[in-house]
């Protein structure tokens, strides 16, 4: 309670001594005070002048304010003394409270660290993403529907969606995520590759279609886990910490910053596929991407 009062108040204090806002009220507090000063002063004088039956021209008002002025100064010079004091302990204030200030994020910090390595650590793992069913490759044009699972229910159908593409050869693309120069890794070897779009013979890599797998939130829903699955952070902060590990992923602009190496697939995975073929993709704790046939058991 005591070091959030000193926060507080080391907040206020640094607010009006350097910002334009708070040299702004300083400035209004300054000139009320004189306001208010001065105009006691010439009140009193005024009755003064009335009581006594004397005139109360413009040269007695002057000289008024330059006395209460003068008063002022004296006033102050005399407690130069108490106000370098209070001065002082208004630096003690800031210094203690930009200390707790920076004592505490650190440990934010750390903290925020040990969750993210938390939710890495259960991003590390073998599961199936996906399902490819080749629907049709007439007119040397392949269509196939693509089935995406969701971890956190029993690897539920998250979403499926229908692609055409020219070419008989398709190949499956992934962003890499290398976390190996990252402090979320913890000094491991980290890769995840998420699985991204579709090329083939025919379609350029850069001009690919993209695949999906993201849910509203823009998190694959290979990343979704059920509450009994994770482990080492408690689900809800898993899932906003996701959130935060998926933004800051989004882009080598927010990636590299934290260390973190964004690249597409070296070796996009290829198939020359038929009609009726079923795939499956999955993603490994290695970091690794697979397509292999899908076995009926």
């Amino acid at each position: 309670m005591a070091l959030e009062l000193v926060k507080k108040v080391s907040q206020v204090i640094v607010f009006l001594v350097s910002t334009p806002l708070g040299y702004i009220i300083d400035g209004g507090i300054l000139l009320l005070f004189l306001v208010f000063t001065l105009s006691r002063a010439l009140h009193r004088e005024k009755l003064l002048a009335q009581a006594a039956g004397t005139t109360y021209g413009a040269a007695q008002k002057l000289f008024v304010c330059i006395d209460a002025l003068g008063r002022l100064g004296a006033s102050l010079l005399a407690n130069l003394p108490v106000l370098l004091i209070m001065g002082v302990i208004s630096l003690s204030v800031v210094a203690i409270g930009e200390t707790v200030q920076k004592v505490e994020a650190s440990l934010e910090a750390a903290n925020r660290i040990k969750e993210l390595q938390a939710v890495l650590r259960n991003l590390e793992r073998s599961l199936k993403v996906a399902e490819i069913r080749v629907l049709s490759t007439q007119n040397d044009r392949t269509t196939f529907e693509i089935t995406f699972f969701d971890p956190a229910n029993q690897q539920s159908i998250a979403e499926t969606r229908t692609i055409s593409i020219d070419g008989r050869d398709i190949y499956i693309d992934a962003i890499v995520l290398n976390f190996d120069y990252s402090e979320i890794a913890a000094g491991r070897k980290v890769n995840i590759a998420i699985p991204y779009r579709v090329f083939s013979d025919q379609v350029a890599q850069i001009n690919g279609i993209s695949l999906g797998g993201v849910d509203s939130k823009g998190i694959p829903y290979m990343f979704h886990r059920a509450d009994d699955d994770i482990y080492g952070i408690a689900p809800e902060i898993y899932r906003e910490r996701l959130k935060e590990l998926v933004q800051l992923t989004s882009s080598d602009t927010s990636a590299r910053p934290a260390g973190i190496v964004r690249s597409y697939y070296g070796s996009a995975l290829h198939k020359r596929v038929s009609a009726g073929d079923r795939l499956e993709l999955r993603v490994e704790q290695t970091g690794g991407l697979t397509l292999r046939e899908r076995f009926p058991f």
